[in-house]
């Protein structure tokens, strides 16, 4: 299949920190969500994958003009245009919860390359298999019902850290009803925060993650050690960074925070 989109970069994507399920490979990357494995391909005009499912669509926001939303920001400082300039490949993905939830808490205080490791374990060990691609072998991410009897020492296996007993936690949480995690799309975005936060090892960061990365919910803004520093240098935010930034990156504050992240990194 053939997707056809100017402002998507599957490098971009990858490397945007919102997903750490995707394999980069010589020429192509494997991509694992949606309980499917595909190889994709970058185009000059889009991207190729090798399976037909149009649910990839709806995973990489096709329908959304984000061009649209660069042109809603431009003017307004010269590092978000730089930024934007320099990210436009770069689209929100529409992931599953649980399975953000439990990477997002994964990623607390750690580095990209243990949180992929982590998550390439937890998916391994315990997920469904799904595909072998170039010889290697490919699982989906675990059901919290696959987790019911996984102990906090086997999370630990994983190499998950001091998150060990904050997924076991979660997993449990989810199980027992604490929150449904279908159900709460229909809250408002303060209601779906406070909600996320009743979980296990979820802060107002990580339930940011969330929120923006699994529910669609474009306010969402999280705040990180990168974002903190871009908004001390570039903007002489040092305080009260809720404040500042619900009113000047709205109505897409979210978008506008996957730009000014990646570029402050680099």
């Amino acid at each position: 299949m053939i997707i056809k989109c100017n402002n998507l970069n599957i490098k971009q994507i990858a490397d945007s920190g919102q997903t750490f399920r995707w394999y980069e490979r010589k020429d192509h990357y494997v991509v694992v969500a949606n309980h499917r494995a595909v190889s994709m391909t970058q185009l000059s005009d889009g991207i190729e994958l090798d399976d037909e499912n149009s649910i990839w669509k709806h995973y990489l926001d096709i329908d959304r003009d984000y061009n649209a939303i660069m042109t809603h920001y431009k003017g307004k400082d010269d590092f978000l245009d730089a930024a934007m300039d320099y990210g436009s490949g770069i689209r929100i993905l529409n992931q599953d919860p649980f399975e953000t939830i439990m990477t997002f808490i994964i990623s607390a205080n750690n580095n990209i390359k243990r949180i992929t490791s982590s998550v390439l374990a937890l998916s391994n060990n315990f997920g469904t298999y799904l595909k072998t691609i170039d010889g290697v072998d490919y699982y989906d991410f675990p059901t919290p019902e696959q987790l019911r009897e996984v102990s906090v020492e086997s999370f630990r296996n994983c190499g998950v850290g001091y998150r060990d007993k904050y997924l076991y936690g979660c997993v449990q949480d989810i199980l027992n009803k604490k929150i449904d995690l279908e159900a709460i799309k229909s809250l408002s975005d303060i209601e779906l925060r406070q909600a996320l936060m009743r979980l296990k090892g979820i802060g107002e960061k990580v339930a940011n993650c969330v929120i923006l990365f699994a529910y669609a919910r474009y306010e969402g803004f999280p705040v990180d050690t990168w974002i903190k520093k871009v908004l001390s240098e570039h903007y002489g935010i040092e305080k009260d960074h809720k404040i500042f930034v619900e009113s000047y990156f709205k109505p897409y504050g979210g978008i506008a925070q996957q730009y000014l992240f990646f570029y402050g990194r680099r």
